[in-house]
């Protein structure tokens, strides 16, 4: 762990690099070679770890460690290249830190800098797939799960991403997951959004798995259309509605016939 002077002389370091073409001392190349030394020594921690809910931890035991490093680089603003800083992106969406995965994904992404070559995809690839993946297999595990959450996290993430070239199977994936994330939500505006999400999740990827939420939701918005009330329930399952006065005074009618029956027998 840094102590605070060590991690404000990081932070300054990695703020001044914006100069370092003109003038580059040999103080500011050491401090870089150090934040450098340091993740490599990180990187054989984790090495040595098989398991990623153990890497995981590790790594968000190690990130505090960068702090500096990141804070310095994002005030900079100077677009250098930096291995740090794209690694820093991809151990917070590990460390589920997704504000810090996206403050530096737009910094990473805004510059065009490049991954390191073990990732084998861009920042914003990496970026929108590694997300959604998380958040479309906690939807797969609890089909009642709450992703409201997620909401505008993944909003925020489709704006970063939305002009970037990415394959047609991840860009779907985060549709998928915008639309999931409003499953439980009873406004009108939230369902059309998420009904025309994942057809176009589907359009673009026809594998994407999303006929059936598809098919639930167009029965949800019909409803909608018709004058009822559509109760929230999960996207992957059944959605309910009350119809109004006649249907209810039917229930009432009914339960009454039912419950006059017993008494006589």
């Amino acid at each position: 762990m840094l102590t605070p002077a060590q991690r404000y002389v990081q932070q300054a370091v990695a703020r001044n690099r914006v100069t370092m073409n003109a003038r580059e001392t040999q103080r500011e190349r050491t401090a870089h070679e150090q934040v450098l030394h340091q993740l490599r020594l990180a990187q054989m921690q984790l090495k040595g770890i098989q398991s990623n809910v153990a890497r995981a931890e590790l790594k968000k035991h190690l990130l505090p460690d960068f702090e500096g490093w990141i804070e310095g680089t994002l005030a900079g603003d100077s677009g250098r290249q930096d291995e740090v800083i794209t690694t820093m992106m991809v151990w917070a969406i590990d460390c589920r830190d997704y504000p810090l995965a996206l403050r530096i994904g737009e910094y990473v992404i805004r510059h065009g800098l490049a991954l390191p070559d073990n990732f084998g995809r861009d920042a914003a690839t990496v970026l929108a797939e590694e997300i959604t993946d998380a958040v479309l297999t906690q939807a797969t595990t609890d089909s009642e799960a709450d992703l409201s959450v997620y909401t505008a996290m993944l909003d925020e993430l489709n704006h970063l991403v939305s002009e970037q070239d990415m394959p047609d199977q991840v860009r779907s994936k985060l549709h998928k997951a915008r639309a999931f994330s409003r499953r439980a939500s009873s406004s009108p505006d939230d369902l059309r959004l998420s009904l025309s999400l994942l057809r176009e999740a589907m359009r673009i990827n026809p594998a994407s798995g999303v006929k059936r939420e598809i098919a639930t939701l167009e029965r949800a918005v019909r409803k909608l259309a018709d004058g009822n009330q559509v109760v929230p329930a999960s996207t992957t399952g059944r959605k309910t509605t009350t119809g109004g006065k006649k249907s209810s005074a039917k229930k009432k009618s009914a339960a009454s016939q039912k419950k006059a029956a017993r008494k006589t027998n």
